[in-house]
């Protein structure tokens, strides 16, 4: 999903300024949607514009001129072709799964129980908020983003119930087996190990 792709879907509901589209990207729930940086939003909406995809218009709010951008026929037929072309499938960018899967033996859960306590703060915020969001009064929903928002509920609600089960076997330090065909956990471990003690010779 291209960040140009985005920001016509995002014209398509109604014409925005860009601090509104700004807005729309730091939404709370935008990141389950999203999980790009727009500090390039002006740039792009400059170059949509050049392309002949969108132009702007003026209004006047409480005797403010305000400059909105909207879509322009062929800005209309871009993201209506956008919307048909299948979606790539998406890029998971999980900090705590990565620093989970090379979590090693040296190293106590001390520290990774409180990274899933914070996580599962974190996702019941989400949820509560996820939840309300369709009957806040002010939101639009279409009837589709419902079942967008719905998708998005059940996700983080099994998420919750990874966190706890996690946390159980953490807490009982009855992990599974894993999968260590070729010793890597011993020799991740010397290297370790060997790295330390030699750093502590040198700074002595």
């Amino acid at each position: 999903m291209s960040v140009e792709h985005t920001l016509l879907a995002v014209l398509s509901i109604w014409p925005s300024t860009g601090y509104n589209i700004k807005s729309e990207f730091e939404h709370k729930a935008a990141g389950l949607y999203w999980g790009m940086s727009y500090g390039s939003i002006y740039p792009k909406l400059k170059k949509l514009e050049e392309d002949g995809f969108i132009y702007t218009l003026e209004q006047e709010e409480e005797g403010r001129k305000k400059k909105l951008y909207e879509l322009t026929p062929e800005g209309w037929e871009e993201f209506e072709n956008w919307l048909k072309a299948p979606p790539s499938y998406p890029v998971i960018k999980d900090e705590l799964l990565m620093k989970m899967s090379t979590w090693h033996e040296d190293m106590d859960y001390d520290d990774l129980i409180s990274h899933l306590l914070k996580r599962k703060e974190q996702t019941e915020d989400l949820l509560e908020f996820v939840k309300e969001w369709p009957k806040n009064g002010y939101s639009y929903i279409s009837k589709l983003g419902i079942l967008t928002i719905r998708f998005i509920e059940m996700r983080l609600e099994t998420e919750l119930r990874w966190i706890e089960e996690s946390l159980v076997i953490l807490k009982n330090d009855d992990l599974p087996d894993g999968q260590d065909p070729y010793g890597n956990t011993e020799k991740l471990l010397e290297r370790r190990r060997r790295a330390i003690g030699e750093k502590k010779e040198n700074d002595q």
